[in-house]
């Protein structure tokens, strides 16, 4: 009797512990992945990512939630993400500044290249030169000449210190030649603002913040930064058109990251599912609504990618000694 009833006791000591595995390997697979991102809710990238996740989990059968951790330049997120298990589960949004932390932020306890493995470009967008309504020039060539010979250099608004286009400004200045004031501000709207009020000569914008002000004549469209003339204003020319080489296509792109060290077969399932969900009418629709492209590709062309961002940014930004808050 005691044996049975010993027995039985160890029977029902191995069904909990079953039940208790069964529910742990369950609650693993139902465990939600995270996309993060290092902007607060509302911007271009958080849209992005609120657009990519569903399709991101439709296609793997698992859940996406996005985890916004703004700050630092978007240092905070890009570090929990460097530190997460290379598993799949944790992926970073990144868009073209990443490249570019290390020399910005020399004691980062990361590697913005190193610690990470591309998963895949998501989408770019070009910039507008956008300047005051009465600025007394048709395109970007024209205003440029008009500032040599006038001896009167350009003010140009940028969202911040370090920013892509702040860089891209100065690089503007050594390449072409001009003098160009920069005046910071504290992001792109109050910018674009300044522009409109008549207070700064021009800045560079992205279609989604600058196309309603341009259709209704309350900033002048100098020309655009991709390498085609855009559907929505085929009659601004490209800088390369304008022989504006320093800024030739150039603007902005977003893509996704995993922690270093994370296994090819499930970076490939990732790369994958991205590139079903760039392909869906959703998606290409939603990232028209905020002038983008996208894009996709394989690993591989974001690591190119990011290379040549590197080639270009970097060395500049040590010769003219930039960092935040500069």
């Amino acid at each position: 009797m005691k044996r049975d009833m010993f027995l039985g006791a160890i029977f029902k000591m191995g069904l909990v512990a079953l039940v208790t595995l069964g529910s742990v390997a369950a609650s693993a697979q139902t465990k939600a992945s995270r996309l993060v991102v290092g902007n607060q809710p509302g911007g271009a990238t958080d849209i992005v990512a609120r657009l990519i996740a569903p399709k991101l989990g439709a296609a793997l059968g698992q859940t996406f939630i996005v985890e916004n951790r703004a700050g630092a330049s978007g240092n905070i997120a890009a570090e929990a993400v460097a530190r997460a298990a290379p598993d799949g589960q944790t992926i970073l949004l990144v868009f073209n500044s990443h490249p570019m932390t290390s020399a910005l932020f020399p004691k980062l306890s990361f590697d913005p290249i190193k610690d990470f493995t591309s998963i895949g470009l998501i989408s770019e967008s070009p910039y507008l030169i956008v300047a005051r309504p009465d600025i007394g020039a048709d395109s970007f060539k024209s205003l440029i000449e008009q500032s040599k010979k006038s001896g009167k250099p350009l003010s140009m608004g940028s969202p911040g210190p370090a920013t892509p286009q702040h860089l891209m400004m100065e690089k503007l200045k050594k390449e072409e030649g001009v003098d160009v004031q920069v005046v910071h501000f504290k992001g792109t709207a109050p910018a674009l603002t300044d522009v409109m009020g008549g207070h700064v000569d021009l800045t560079l914008v992205t279609p989604s913040a600058a196309a309603a002000f341009v259709k209704a004549g309350k900033a002048k469209l100098l020309g655009v930064t991709s390498n085609a003339r855009l559907p929505d204003f085929p009659s601004a020319p490209t800088v390369s058109e304008q022989g504006i080489k320093s800024l030739a296509n150039s603007g902005v792109w977003l893509a996704l990251l995993a922690p270093a060290k994370t296994p090819k077969a499930v970076i490939d399932r990732l790369n994958h599912a991205l590139t079903e969900g760039l392909r869906t009418p959703e998606v290409t629709q939603e990232l028209a609504k905020i002038g983008m492209t996208p894009m996709g590709g394989s690993p591989e062309d974001l690591d190119k990618k990011m290379k040549e961002e590197q080639g270009i940014w970097p060395p500049l930004i040590r010769e003219l000694n930039l960092a935040p808050g500069a």
